[in-house]
């Protein structure tokens, strides 16, 4: 009887122990499958007084040559810093990047405050002054202000342009494949 007693003990403390790793070893792995499963996403920390339309466009080529792939986004006019997330695809990784500001023609200055990049576990805040490493004007379209993130859209015949900011290729390139790694 007493044997049966501590062969019972130890079956339930076997049992319970066992059960522990496998739990364990389901949260590592529900873990592992959420943290790979985090898009790529990048968010913009700006002053826009109008409410507006921004595009996040972007390429997997490794070109700059922006077709229709883009994430829009709408966004409330404010004096204050505001942000919005553009969140890609799980399938999408970009390789270069291009903001497109808003096509309200009533839209004001925007003041661009950080660019967040950010993929799984990786993160890459780009702010003040380097947002000119990483971002130059379209001149056709806007003038850039890297030191206070100011973007002005240029004017032609009455009209005020959409302004865009293209990537420096080889620096955002590189960058976002450093967030890969």
């Amino acid at each position: 009887m007493k044997y049966n007693y501590l062969l019972v003990l130890f079956l339930c403390s076997f049992l319970l122990i066992g059960c522990k790793d496998k739990t364990a070893e389901n949260s590592e792995a529900t873990n592992e499958s959420t943290t790979s499963n985090q898009p790529f996403k990048v968010t913009l920390n700006f002053i826009a007084k109008t409410k507006d339309d921004f595009c996040l466009l972007y390429t997997e080529d490794g070109t700059i040559n922006f077709g229709e792939k883009g994430i829009w986004k709408a966004i409330e006019g404010s004096e204050k810093e505001q942000s919005v997330v553009f969140e890609f695809p799980e399938e999408i990784f970009p390789t270069e990047l291009r903001l497109d500001l808003g096509i309200k023609p009533e839209q004001s200055d925007i003041q661009i405050k950080s660019v967040t990049l950010e993929y799984r576990d990786k993160k890459r805040e780009i702010v003040g002054a380097e947002l000119g490493v990483f971002f130059r004007a379209d001149e056709n379209t806007c003038k850039f202000d890297a030191t206070t993130g100011l973007v002005t859209a240029n004017v032609k015949a009455g009209v005020r342009q959409n302004p865009s900011l293209y990537p420096q290729e080889v620096i955002m390139k590189q960058e976002i494949e450093k967030l890969s790694k």
